[in-house]
């Protein structure tokens, strides 16, 4: 029998937001290794709350939550050392002239001790994993001259080419074009396939990684569900979640959902 603690161990977790309100409440759950996780939920449902938390940006006001055994509250910096992490969005200032190859490279950089130079492995590390979203051309171009698209693609590849058990994701595709979407998906189903590696994303929309994700958990600041993606489909609880007029579509033996707002499932964070 395995010993090997759960990815995700959250028990009566509730967080606030700066003004009071309540993010989450109430929230428990276990996530076992190894796994590619979905968080999906409506706007406003928590779901980037919950990653800040686990990485220990945010602080729990009652119960706890823990990333391979290690309490997010008390051990965060040892989470952030085993966490790949790409926020929601780009915190890059794009008047800083840094090129494709500085960003890749600072996932392997930043968590060196200083002083932090980069190596032949580090190189080829960062080259391989800008070759997996399908941008090695890119390699010596200026970082702000790139589309959106193209930067969330290079930021994927900076988590791809770091280390880590762990790899948090938090809406990687929002703002990308459908060509980068297909690409970032990709890349994370290849990684997911050939590496030992847990990923978590936050997405609005399941549906284009339906059929990637191993796990889904759904929030609306609390614990909708959790299960395989087929299971979640379950249309009193996206109906629930989402709204009356939410519907599920079957296709190939797979469900699939679809929302009141913007068709599939779209729902920013």
């Amino acid at each position: 029998m395995s010993t090997q603690p759960p990815l995700i161990e959250a028990e009566n977790l509730s967080v606030k937001y700066s003004n009071g309100d309540l993010a989450l409440e109430d929230v428990t759950f276990t996530i076992d290794s190894s796994t590619f996780l979905a968080v999906i939920g409506p706007n406003g449902s928590g779901k980037s709350t919950l990653l800040k938390t686990m990485l220990g940006l945010l602080k729990p006001n009652e119960g706890s939550i823990k990333v391979l055994g290690y309490d997010a509250k008390r051990a965060y910096k040892t989470i952030r050392h085993l966490v790949r992490y790409v926020p929601q969005r780009d915190q890059i200032e794009h008047t800083v002239p840094m090129k494709v190859k500085d960003i890749v490279l600072m996932g392997r950089l930043l968590k060196k001790p200083p002083p932090r130079f980069s190596t032949t492995k580090d190189s080829e590390c960062a080259k391989a994993a800008l070759h997996r979203v399908g941008l090695d051309e890119l390699w010596n171009q200026p970082f702000p001259e790139l589309s959106g698209g193209q930067r969330q693609r290079v930021l994927v590849a900076r988590a791809l080419a770091g280390e880590g058990p762990v790899m948090m994701l938090d809406e990687p595709m929002s703002g990308a074009d459908h060509d980068s979407q297909v690409r970032i998906v990709e890349a994370l189903q290849e990684y997911y396939n050939e590496n030992q590696v847990n990923i978590i994303m936050v997405t609005h929309d399941l549906n284009p990684i339906h059929m990637v994700v191993k796990d889904v958990l759904m929030l609306n600041r609390t614990v909708m569900g959790v299960g395989h993606p087929c299971a979640i489909m379950d249309l009193d609880l996206v109906k629930q979640v989402y709204g009356p007029t939410a519907k599920i579509v079957e296709l190939d033996g797979h469900k699939y959902c679809i929302t009141h707002d913007s068709g599939i499932d779209r729902h920013d964070h």
